[in-house]
């Protein structure tokens, strides 16, 4: 996997300055922004004004820079980050990227940290098959998702016979993609899903932001608003696909996305059905999903980020 160590400097500063969302001392964690949350007030920490600038040294960061920097933000608040001068900081596919990368960072590991603590028929819930699968296909789609906004960030055309499609995938592709990735892991959560309070809060909180995030600023909503169960979010007026005539297979082998993701995590990805609209969107299976499963256990117990980048992140295990 292909980040420069450059690229994410910022963001691990950013990350050290909010400190472990997990932690219900840290006036930057979950716990915190949830209580500011019913109050009706911002949080008590640093402001998330900062956020993608890090401070005074920001003056000259890239915008692959500023997308990572933004994602230590969507990982604890999507709405707290937009409101913080994004808007000054980052547009389009950095915004993009930072969205979805960092809000399904962390719903793919309050979900695994559930269904490790959670035991079911007698057995410890991460060990059911069909449970990893989840886990796993929601990390091959965080994996698509960063690949793409990276390549657009970079200023990489990933289909360069086709005009105007990597734009379009990043716009309408990948927050559909966000969506149903998100979706599935509140399934995976099961009836805790339901519980507002603790950490099922905070899965909540970055559903609902995250659904603002994405989707209102286009004019169009993201789901339910409590939290969408329900599917994949409507179609953006004026778009019949994300990319008429394209297949899952021509989106996960374009050259310049297999020179920075291994082709086969990428094929794994549920979310790659969408571009034909398709109903099913199928599990990783096989040497997929074992690779995909060790990997992201690796990088839980190691304290790394779920992107291509693998910082280091200060949340506890």
């Amino acid at each position: 996997m292909n980040t420069t160590t450059a690229s994410v400097a910022l963001a691990t500063t950013v990350e050290k300055r909010l400190g472990d969302p997990y932690d219900t001392a840290n006036p930057n964690g979950f716990r915190a922004i949830l209580a500011a949350r019913e109050a009706g007030h911002p949080p008590a920490g640093e402001p998330f004004r900062a956020l993608g600038a890090g401070g005074a040294e920001d003056g000259d960061a890239s915008p692959e820079s500023r997308m990572h920097a933004l994602r230590a933000g969507y990982r604890r608040s999507p709405t707290l980050t937009r409101s913080g001068g994004e808007a000054q900081r980052g547009s389009g596919a950095v915004t993009v990227g930072a969205a979805a990368v960092g809000t399904l960072d962390s719903g793919l590991r309050m979900t695994l940290r559930h269904l490790r603590a959670r035991r079911l028929y007698g057995a410890a819930a991460i060990d059911i098959p069909q449970l990893r699968a989840v886990l796993a296909g929601a990390y091959a789609d965080l994996l698509l998702c960063d690949t793409l906004t990276t390549l657009a960030v970079r200023g990489t055309d990933a289909f360069p016979a086709r005009p105007d499609a990597h734009d379009r995938v990043v716009r309408v592709l990948v927050p559909r993609v966000l969506q149903g990735a998100m979706d599935r892991l509140s399934l995976a959560m099961g009836s805790r899903f339901y519980i507002r309070e603790s950490e099922h809060a905070a899965f909540h909180l970055l559903l609902n932001e995250m659904q603002h995030a994405l989707f209102a600023a286009e004019g169009r909503p993201g789901g339910t608003g409590r939290g969408s169960r329900a599917g994949r979010p409507p179609e953006p007026a004026g778009h019949a696909a994300p990319l008429s005539g394209m297949t899952g297979a021509e989106l996960t082998t374009a050259p310049a996305a297999t020179a920075l993701c291994d082709p086969e995590l990428l094929a794994a990805a549920p979310g790659r059905a969408l571009v034909t609209h398709a109903r099913r969107t199928p599990q990783p299976s096989g040497p997929a999903l074992e690779r995909l499963f060790a990997d992201l256990d690796h990088r839980y117990d190691t304290g790394r980020s779920f992107d291509l980048a693998e910082r280091p992140l200060p949340d506890r295990p």
